[in-house]
């Protein structure tokens, strides 16, 4: 929990960003016109834990002057109670912020509304499922609220929550909130580009390392001592016992799920290479139908994200659909940290000796992954291609026997294909990417021009391919260029 003082009169002069929010200014932006609309707002903001939602709120509604309120597993009248004095609090009222709480939440919300005396007021309650669970008619007394009490004032109400399918289950036909709702922000995790914020001393090289390690969370990030090495910091984090990140991919779940057990291993099973439908039922020993829902759940809590070749027509109908981890950390855990947890050698091996007898091996194969979806990334953002993209994926055939890992597809029939390889290229993979272009043009129509691209990880040295690259032939980028965009 925690409160917020009183700062004046919201809506005129809008709430200015605080300097420790790195980026987020689409964010917070959205939350400035909320504020500062002439209507009743009810915005729903969703996002994953430690991706920063509750940091971006609790000082949005310092800056605005509202009421922030975190919930937690509690009972209602205990909830009620922490409010009503957070509200006491914020109006400088020592007599509800000492004294007995509302006796309801109509009462609450009435004061709230009376306090304000017509000005807008801001009210953020945060973790709204764990609310709604301790008092089930809080979203049919907000529903009568919005209906009957707020039309014609200035109320900003922002719901918010880490249980994204609790938060979407809101909007659904059965619901009291359904068809109220305003405004929704999906707090997203940071790209490759933005994480690097965190660790401006890296190169390249380590920049993206760090990401393909600790993912795009902020609360993950902000683990990282920039003065330390990589390595360094990975055996602190997740190699030794006592690191805040060594068992939290662990956990993930268990604030969420009751029976979590198909999920964390169809997560493993992921994470380990095992992308079809049929090869993750294979190695979770479950009947593929009874994946279904687990599937379903952890790709709508933004865990699992389900991808089909970018020349798909009907992507939800396609039979080549793959599954990939988003986050990257739970993606390393599951390779890397899961099997020494699981044998007992985080805590009985050196954390530094585990890094390079465990994990530094397998790295380079790891990091291919990384690097290709942020060339995929780098693509989507540059101004640097011979055109303007409308369409970036990826694609491989129906035996899944060639797969080109970057395409992107312009408005006039262009086609970028792409090779990514964190160590260097040469010319045998240009003419391996020239003949799978080829395998992907025939499922195009209209193609007027395709671009060869390679990315890597270093410079090439082939004078073959280096010559062609010169000439215009095929354009090249480096790791470098990757953070260097546009």
């Amino acid at each position: 929990m925690a409160q917020m003082k009183k700062r004046g009169p919201m809506g005129e002069r809008g709430a200015r960003k605080p300097a420790d929010i790195l980026d987020r200014d689409g964010e917070w932006g959205s939350l400035t016109s909320l504020l500062q609309s002439d209507r009743p707002e009810l915005a729903f903001v969703l996002g994953r834990r430690r991706v920063g939602k509750s940091f971006l709120l609790a000082r949005f509604a310092r800056e605005a002057g509202g009421v922030y309120y975190q919930a937690t597993k509690r009972t209602e009248l205990e909830q009620l109670a922490n409010l009503t004095r957070i509200v006491g609090s914020h109006y400088g009222d020592v007599a509800i912020e000492r004294g007995a709480a509302f006796p309801d939440w109509e009462a609450l919300f009435g004061y709230i509304a009376q306090r304000s005396g017509g000005d807008p007021f801001l009210l953020v309650l945060d973790e709204f499922p764990y609310l709604a669970d301790a008092a089930p008619a809080l979203p049919s007394i907000l529903q009568s609220l919005w209906d009957h009490a707020w039309p014609g004032t200035r109320a900003k109400v922002i719901l918010s929550g880490s249980h994204i399918t609790a938060m979407r289950r809101l909007e659904r036909a059965d619901q009291p909130l359904y068809g109220r709702r305003t405004g929704k922000i999906e707090v997203q995790p940071f790209p490759y580009v933005d994480a690097a914020r965190f660790f401006p001393g890296y190169g390249a090289a380590d920049r993206l390392l760090a990401y393909g390690i600790f993912g795009g969370l902020p609360g993950h990030l902000s683990l990282i001592d920039p003065a330390l090495a990589v390595h360094e910091n990975v055996s602190r984090q997740l190699l030794d016992s006592s690191g805040r990140l060594v068992d939290e991919a662990q956990h993930m779940l268990d604030a969420f799920l009751g029976e979590a057990e198909v999920h964390y291993s169809v997560i493993e099973a992921i994470a380990n290479g095992e992308r079809t439908w049929g090869r993750i039922s294979s190695r979770v020993g479950r009947a593929a139908s009874s994946l279904s829902r687990p599937l379903r759940w952890l790709s709508d809590m933004r865990i699992v994200t389900r991808v089909v070749p970018v020349t798909a027509g009907r992507a939800r109908k396609s039979k080549r659909a793959i599954y990939r981890i988003t986050d990257p950390y739970v993606a390393f855990w599951h390779r890397f940290v899961s099997p020494l947890v699981d044998s007992g050698a985080v805590g009985m091996v050196e954390p530094e000796r585990l890094w390079e007898v465990r994990v530094l091996p397998g790295l380079d194969g790891y990091m291919g992954e990384v690097f290709e979806a942020a060339c995929r990334e780098f693509v989507r953002r540059t101004d640097r291609l011979p055109f303007e993209p409308i369409r970036v994926g990826e694609w491989w055939d129906a035996a899944s026997r060639n797969q080109v890992d970057v395409v992107a597809l312009g408005p006039e029939g262009e086609v970028l294909v792409g090779e990514c390889k964190w160590g260097t290229v040469d010319a045998h993979d240009l003419t391996r990417l020239e003949a799978r272009a080829m395998s992907l043009v025939k499922e195009l129509d209209a193609v007027r021009h395709v671009h060869l691209c390679l990315f890597s990880g270093r410079r090439p040295k082939d004078p073959a391919l280096v010559a062609r690259v010169e000439r215009g032939d095929v354009l090249h980028f480096t790791i470098d260029d990757l953070y260097d965009a546009p």
